[in-house]
């Protein structure tokens, strides 16, 4: 008998699956990348290597006698390998039985789900390994002050190689902000695992995540953040063909495995994440090496404060505080806000 027209066959099923598993990986990325302001994703083509060039030097500046010849300016250009992950492969099985008794739903659709959740993460902790391996340092007594020697450490590493940053992102571990988070009317928005927190404790962009060390913070520019694909076309002309985005971050394939009455499940993670100058990565420890057993700081640490700040208490001293001290906090509805403000003041001009 023909086959009937438009019939819905079981390849057309498995490739719609891998289309919604790569769609959902890729908005997930996508919204990253809006926020850090990266524009695109540049695909590492087969056999090729990667390399980033960095130019130091500096210019002469020695007085130059009227017809005397001009001294010269030198510069050079280093080229530096780019270190971006091997794809990982990863596979999954599905019974037939456990379909029937599961239903669709949760044995294949909700395992995806958390199979690309489980990738993504690596793709986060590979990009924190990086910002381990940062060069600069700085410290603050509390997390608000942290945050700034971190921005002050490096705008002036950058000032120093005549570069500047439109934005600067800071990683922060969880339990170190816990306390300011409680006390303060935020919004916060998930993207790739972790919290977003925009405008807070001083600062214009914040990653709130438990893969921070605590008792540490990390800042870079979002100019040092870049992330690669793999060529999934040459991987194609092989015979092995997934379901892909257009950046080559994920491949994914569903097919039907008869001998085992199974459906196999195969993912390829192409994504790499890395900030790429270690120099232009700043650690900073937040109060040395006690700061894992503190909480919160009170205003208690300075003379002429109040015994304690939270949302309950009249911020008619905190504020009396500041202004005896030129410190403005005008603007600072919160006990939390006007408490940060005060830190992060005191904290720069110590520095």
């Amino acid at each position: 008998m023909a086959e009937i027209a438009n019939t819905t066959k079981a390849a057309d099923t498995v490739k719609a699956l891998d289309i919604e598993a790569v769609t959902a990986y890729k908005q997930d990325h996508d919204r990253l990348m809006e926020i850090l302001g990266i524009v695109g994703t540049e695909t590492v083509p087969a056999g090729a290597a990667l390399f980033r060039y960095v130019v130091s030097g500096e210019l002469s500046t020695e007085e130059v006698a009227e017809g005397d010849e001009t001294p010269l300016s030198k510069f050079k250009t280093e080229r530096i390998a780019v270190s971006v992950a091997d794809p990982r492969p990863f596979r999954r099985l599905v019974t037939g039985r456990a379909i029937l008794r599961g239903g669709f739903e949760n044995s294949v659709l909700r395992g995806d789900r958390k199979m690309l959740t489980a990738m993504r993460n690596l793709v986060v902790k590979d990009f924190f390994d990086f910002l381990a391996e940062g060069t600069l340092t700085a410290q603050g007594k509390h997390l608000p002050g942290a945050l700034v020697q971190a921005e002050c450490a490096l705008r002036d590493e950058m000032e120093s190689k005549d570069d500047t940053a439109e934005a600067i992102f800071h990683f922060v571990c969880r339990k170190d902000i816990a306390n300011y988070l409680e006390d303060a009317t935020i919004t916060t928005q998930t993207v790739y695992g972790m919290e977003y927190v925009k405008d807070f404790l001083g600062v214009q962009h914040i990653f709130i995540t438990s893969k921070v060390p605590r008792g540490t913070t990390y800042a870079t520019t979002a100019e040092n953040i870049h992330v690669y694909g793999i060529d999934f076309a040459t991987l194609k002309d092989a015979g092995l063909a997934y379901e892909v985005d257009d950046c080559g971050l994920i491949g994914v394939s569903h097919q039907p495995n008869y001998a085992r009455t199974s459906c196999e499940v195969n993912a390829l993670l192409g994504e790499t994440m890395t900030a790429e100058v270690s120099n232009y990565i700043v650690k900073a420890s937040i109060g040395g090496a006690a700061a894992a057993n503190e909480v919160a700081p009170t205003a208690a640490a300075y003379d002429g404060a109040p015994g304690s700040v939270n949302s309950k208490s009249n911020k008619a001293e905190p504020t009396a505080y500041a202004e005896a001290r030129g410190i403005d906090v005008s603007g600072y509805d919160t006990n939390a806000d006007i408490w940060a403000a005060i830190q992060a003041a005191e904290t720069c001009d110590e520095a």
